[in-house]
């Protein structure tokens, strides 16, 4: 499967939770599932040498901060691959995912696939933000998990679904990049102009990939 890994990070150091996850453990998972596996990050030169010595590409960041949309669209400048993976600094993916993801896909149109989040224990994200519904008035559909099945690879469908980290195709991307500032729900945007555009926001509960950071650890501005 032909799949990159794009990861976005701000500014860390050494003391932080976060570099050291990111030392640890989620460079480290991205690489060993993608070869071609690029970090977007404020000049750090400890995190540089790390992301050199493990194979993958360091991308320096100089913009706003807070503009995730251009951390995306830079790491994709470095990538050429039909799929690419979008991880925030606190997600890799386990040993299986690459090849769940690759077993998913083959057959899959063009569009964006989410995949399951779980903690070191297996257990799903307290808030469900893996395969999430977005609320609709009109349609009286509140905020909440989706619901979906390991085993048989069911998904509870909804139409204001939407993904975060995740895979998109090329063909999307060339018509739909991604884009947001941290706080305003990026996500559900994207998700919502990838639909709008024509093409499936889907979910693979098959695949795993660990999200083990503080939800309010580096994020606030």
């Amino acid at each position: 499967m032909d799949l990159g890994i794009i990861q976005i990070t701000s500014h860390l150091k050494p003391r932080d939770a976060r570099y050291k996850l990111l030392c640890e453990r989620s460079i480290k998972g991205c690489i060993e599932s993608s070869e071609d596996y690029v970090l977007v990050s404020p000049p750090n030169s400890a995190l540089q040498g790390y992301t050199d010595e493990m194979g993958g590409i360091f991308s320096p960041y100089f913009a706003w901060e807070r503009d995730m949309s251009r951390k995306w669209r830079q790491g994709i400048s470095h990538l050429n691959n039909d799929w690419v993976g979008f991880f925030a600094d606190d997600v890799f993916p386990d040993e299986e995912w690459h090849g769940n993801m690759s077993e998913f896909l083959k057959d899959k149109e063009p569009g964006q696939y989410g995949f399951r989040l779980t903690n070191d224990l297996g257990e799903r994200h307290e808030h469900g933000e893996d395969w999430m519904q977005f609320p609709h008035r009109t349609l009286m559909l509140p905020h909440r998990p989706l619901n979906y099945e390991v085993e048989t690879g069911w998904i509870e469908e909804s139409p204001t679904a939407y993904v975060a980290n995740c895979i998109v195709h090329r063909k999307v991307l060339e018509q739909v990049e991604p884009f947001g500032l941290f706080g305003n729900a990026p996500d559900v945007g994207w998700s919502f102009a990838i639909k709008s555009c024509g093409f499936p926001v889907g979910f693979n509960p098959r695949a795993r990939a660990f999200h083990v950071g503080d939800r309010k650890d580096n994020r606030k501005k």
